[in-house]
């Protein structure tokens, strides 16, 4: 609405100062609540609540109220009146609520001065380089006793479930577990890859040094699209104690499923 108001100098300034406020507010939230630490990596995900560590981070009672309560119970016009109305009930809601609006809105607000730099400067063509995976010191850095049947098996247990943006075949595993894939994929949830390589280190598959194989042969893109970073040890040993805590269920069950048939073959 000012901007109907303003020039274009004045609402630059107005951007500016709006992006300063809104860094502030982020940082005493995040120092005050450091379980949110992770949301702003996130937030652009419909499902950030799940797919960051906020979950992870919490304690095992605040824990039990999250998965206790019922999402059909939740009366949103008891929570316009009051946002905090629901945080005796699921701890820090409001805050991370706070956290994801004010996100969104620095990103919305980095995104303007972005366009306006853009329309500045001369065009120009710009080469987005691209990942390009280091060479594997050996033939085999996960020690993989996988068969060619075994190793096909488990891609269409991976394409079932979506683990990453771009379905995978048999080959396209067989260069991954030699470090030296066809072409760098992204993960779609960092839970569900360190699920299936802790499988098949617990079956004897593969090395239990899984998540450092993954890391220094840089394998993966995390599932967080607004930049390339490659999933890390720290990332997956975040995701691996996630999973100690939660049931198999759901995509986690499709994967246990193919991973106790794989041996059969």
């Amino acid at each position: 609405m000012k901007s109907a108001y303003l020039d274009c100098e004045q609402m630059r300034e107005l951007e500016r100062l709006e992006y300063i406020r809104t860094a502030d507010e982020l940082a005493q939230l995040y120092l005050r609540y450091s379980v949110l630490s992770d949301i702003r990596n996130y937030y652009s995900d419909p499902a950030f609540l799940w797919e960051s560590s906020f979950f992870e981070a919490l304690n095992p009672g605040e824990k039990k109220k999250y998965l206790a309560f019922s999402v059909v119970a939740f009366d949103h016009s008891r929570y316009e009146q009051d946002n905090t109305t629901y945080d005796a009930e699921l701890p820090y809601f409001s805050a991370v609520v706070k956290a994801v609006v004010l996100e969104r809105y620095a990103a919305y607000l980095q995104d303007r001065k972005s366009k306006v730099a853009a329309q500045k400067e001369p065009k120009e063509v710009v080469m987005t380089p691209k990942a390009v995976p280091p060479i594997a010191e050996t033939d085999n850095p996960f020690d993989s006793m996988l068969t060619d049947e075994q190793i096909a098996f488990l891609a269409e247990g991976i394409n079932d479930v979506k683990m990453f943006n771009v379905p995978l075949t048999a080959d396209d595993l067989t260069a991954i577990l030699a470090g030296k894939p066809h072409a760098i994929v992204r993960s779609n949830n960092n839970r569900l890859v360190a699920f299936f390589f802790a499988g098949l280190s617990s079956r004897g598959l593969i090395t239990p040094n899984w998540q450092s194989v993954i890391a220094n042969c840089k394998l993966f893109l995390s599932k967080d699209r607004s930049r390339d970073k490659y999933i890390n040890q720290s990332d997956l040993s975040s995701a691996t104690n996630y999973i100690r805590d939660i049931g198999i269920v759901g995509k986690y069950a499709t994967i246990d499923r193919y991973l106790k048939q794989v041996k059969k073959l």
